[in-house]
């Protein structure tokens, strides 16, 4: 079998020399392994491909999936994102590195500006840089589990499901489908996991009652800090299905209904927390981090979802979302 590195440096090299836009921005791999084992560069990497290579079919819901293996990787821009594609022999799930430096950069942002919050409801017991670790960890993980979820739920196949009962809203479907698949393999590792007892270590909580309700609140946090990282700087304001992602508002009320089905479902946890305001106030901890000038149509954006004019859009969203996740034609109840 073709090492990974080997595999990957052949795919880029291919992809540029046909001038593909697509990778145009990737200007190589980071060999993490030359790195100390100590740099987070390398530790993440490390601990990621573990994870990857001990997928069991339960993950999986039983499709067929080649070796996979996690790239951390150079741009020439200051391009924050992830992507997944398949070379050789490998499935490759790679992110660049102005991503992670900017999860690090806003876990540490958010547990500076908020200490009364991270020290009384959060970790009484751990450090900043302790809880730190953590959100910059779930950012990472919620990252990671989207695109793992694009292979597992077959969407870069030649003719993925539904493709042809969906049409254009295809895409815009896919990306929500893979936020909750992605979602609920988080959700598990971290409540029934090996990723409970690191929580805990972090966290510094034994009781576990405590340390459910902590993991839960960082992890609807990080995904706030994904979400609005992502929506930070981005002035169109629409409701196309055409566009390649949906608003970034979709993305974040389905986010928030994946997590909530996830507790009253499986976990059997309370969930008061979607009218109690905290989600309000985990939204707003995270928007407080970026300057008004990258929010400058956030608003607009909202009041656009929220008007006459996005009914259709939006009905036609849930209706494919559904069929994704259930098979079953027809829209489901709002």
């Amino acid at each position: 079998m073709i090492p990974s590195d080997v595999a990957f440096d052949r795919f880029l090299r291919e992809k540029h020399a046909r001038r593909e836009k697509r990778y145009s921005h990737i200007s190589s791999r980071i060999a993490v392994e030359d790195l100390p084992p100590e740099h987070l560069y390398h530790w993440i990497a490390k601990w990621a491909n573990h994870q990857l290579a001990d997928i069991g079919v339960n993950s999986t819901a039983g499709v067929v999936l080649p070796p996979l293996h996690f790239e951390l990787i150079e741009v020439n821009n200051d391009s924050a994102g992830a992507h997944t594609f398949e070379a050789d022999e490998w499935g490759f799930i790679v992110m660049t590195k102005p991503m992670l430096d900017e999860m690090l950069r806003l876990s540490r942002l958010l547990v500076d500006q908020n200490p009364v919050f991270m020290t009384q409801q959060i970790a009484p017991a751990a450090s900043a840089q302790e809880i730190s670790e953590l959100l910059l960890l779930m950012q990472f993980c919620f990252v990671m589990s989207h695109e793992y979820s694009h292979l597992v739920r077959q969407h870069l196949n030649d003719r993925p499901p539904y493709a042809d009962a969906l049409g254009v809203s295809l895409r815009q479907a896919q990306e929500l489908d893979a936020d909750g698949y992605g979602i609920y393999h988080n959700l598990a590792f971290f409540f029934n996991g090996r990723g409970r007892a690191l929580a805990s270590q972090l966290l510094k909580i034994s009781s576990p009652k405590h340390l459910e309700n902590s993991i839960l609140s960082c992890f609807l946090l990080a995904a706030m800090l994904q979400f609005c990282a992502r929506w930070a700087g981005k002035m169109r304001v629409e409701a196309d299905l055409r566009a390649e992602h949906p608003p970034h508002p979709v993305r974040i009320e389905y986010t928030i209904l994946f997590i909530e089905m996830w507790c009253r479902e499986i976990g059997a946890m309370s969930t008061t927390w979607m009218t109690d305001g905290a989600i309000k106030d985990y939204f707003s901890a995270a928007a407080r981090l970026f300057p008004p000038k990258l929010k400058a149509t956030w608003d607009k954006q909202v009041s656009l979802l929220k008007s006459p004019r996005s009914e259709q859009y939006l009905t036609e969203i849930r209706r494919s979302v559904h069929r994704l996740r259930t098979g079953e034609d027809g829209t489901p109840p709002p």
